[in-house]
């Protein structure tokens, strides 16, 4: 078996599963961030094609009966602001999530049941997750990936988000908000 050097594993990540982008740990007491608001996680500067997107639990999260949906929105189209562009319908409830646990932005149909929760902490399906990739923002575009929480705040807990994706006009990237 061959032992790869760390910048050849990352690499081949890069091109098999797309480039990785994680926001730093939110602690969701601080009253914003998995509380009924719009946040936006990501800058996405050009076209991307976005190939995976999840909430990791870090710590466990308050019992509630909350939602949990990734949005995509562009203040500065020309055609008039975008804002909160669901990227699908909502997940099941986040109550009470422990570590490793994830909700899995599952691709494919903007409009269709694609927000999903790991059964178990630490495995996830790749089918739901790895779904069929979209198409985010346009050439010379700044636009945000962020999230909705629906239903209920959860007031305890810390997560973090990740998204893979592959550049496609001139110059593109993600870079975590925070």
């Amino acid at each position: 078996m061959a032992n790869y050097a760390p910048s050849t594993r990352a690499r081949i990540a890069d091109l098999i599963l797309g480039m990785r982008v994680d926001t730093s740990n939110v602690d969701v007491s601080d009253a914003v961030h998995l509380h009924q608001a719009q946040v936006e996680d990501f800058n996405v500067y050009g076209t991307i094609l976005l190939m995976n997107l999840f909430m990791e639990v870090v710590t466990v999260l308050e019992a509630s009966a909350a939602l949990f949906q990734y949005t995509y929105s562009c203040a500065l189209h020309t055609g008039g602001a975008i804002t909160s562009t669901k990227l699908g319908l909502v997940s099941g409830s986040i109550s009470g999530l422990t570590e490793g646990h994830r909700v899995m932005w599952g691709g494919g149909a903007v409009s269709g049941s694609n927000h999903n929760v790991t059964g178990s902490a630490g495995v996830s399906d790749p089918a739901v997750g790895l779904g069929d990739p979209i198409i985010i923002g346009y050439k010379d575009a700044v636009s945000t990936i962020g999230h909705l929480t629906t239903t209920q705040d959860i007031a305890t807990g810390v997560v973090f988000h990740s998204l893979f994706y592959v550049p496609m006009s001139a110059g593109a990237y993600v870079e975590a908000i925070y």
